[in-house]
């Protein structure tokens, strides 16, 4: 439960995080730009803003109709206040410090290494050092619903890779073994590492301090913050209003989706929908 002398900051946290969105879809509009880059792959397609717009809020919205049929447990809902302090700003300065590295150091082979060490290796120590002799948090509860979610991600994934919204598949591709390990690689480092850290440690953190909605706007932006490498040099406002508009957006989706069902398989699915090469294929060849 949040403490009366924390509402107020929470409060100016969500006013701040909308203040956010609603500049960054207005730059798009009043600049004209109507299609984004949704990726950082070489030669991928550009989407409109409906792309980017309408199948997270479609899943927001069903999210929202369709409670879960048993309520979840609140993870870290005893967790001492100093302790969760102190491990929520730990999170907050991995998050913090992955794109602030991004930036200086060059997008190569090293950069899942760099994303584990970061997001991972180092959050987990953290986290053991922060007990202090403690019992372990335990921010994962086992679910307890799955087809409450499933409304939510079909409409999201119809819209998005289904259709006159998704966009096309225009790379050229790598040799199958290659596309096959770099598919792993992007599995286990983007749609799972990164669900555990942005949804489960630390927006889960942010919500025991500050309630739902701003923890998601946090976690979603800092989410966003993550693909400063999708900003091209002489568009740094272009670029920082599109991933705030699409992989922003797009963590909110996946925000709202834990924090309701609590089941961390569910957004892992989506981000692995949204990540793997191979779904594009099916859904083009048939």
């Amino acid at each position: 439960m949040i403490s009366e002398s924390r509402t107020t900051s929470s409060r100016a946290i969500l006013a701040a995080g909308i203040a956010v969105y609603t500049l960054a879809f207005a730059w798009l509009l009043l600049t004209g730009t109507t299609r984004i880059g949704a990726s950082a792959d070489d030669g991928a397609a550009r989407i409109s803003l409906w792309a980017a717009v309408l199948p997270p809020l479609a899943a927001l919205l069903l999210t929202r109709l369709v409670p879960p049929a048993v309520t979840p447990p609140l993870p870290l809902a005893g967790l001492p206040g100093r302790r969760l302090a102190r491990e929520t700003w730990a999170m907050i300065g991995a998050a913090v410090a992955f794109p602030l590295l991004l930036t200086v150091l060059p997008r190569n082979d090293l950069y899942p290494l760099v994303k584990v060490l970061v997001l991972l290796a180092l959050p987990a120590l953290a986290l053991r050092l922060l007990r202090d002799g403690g019992p372990k948090a335990r921010a994962f509860p086992a679910p307890v619903t799955w087809l409450a979610p499933l409304p939510a991600a079909a409409a999201w994934f119809l819209l998005s890779q289904v259709g006159p919204l998704a966009p096309p598949l225009t790379q050229d591709l790598p040799d199958p073994v290659v596309l096959a390990v770099a598919s792993l690689i992007t599995f286990l480092t983007a749609s799972v590492l990164e669900e555990i850290f942005y949804r489960g440690w630390l927006q889960t953190r942010l919500e025991a301090r500050h309630g739902r909605w701003p923890a998601i706007m946090i976690s979603s932006l800092l989410f966003a913050a993550m693909h400063v490498t999708h900003i091209r040099a002489g568009a740094v406002p272009e670029g920082l209003a599109t991933v705030v508009a699409y992989q922003g957006l797009f963590g909110v989706m996946q925000g709202y989706l834990w924090s309701r069902y609590r089941n961390i398989w569910v957004p892992i699915a989506v981000h692995t929908a949204v990540n793997l090469v191979y779904i594009d294929l099916l859904v083009q060849r048939f």
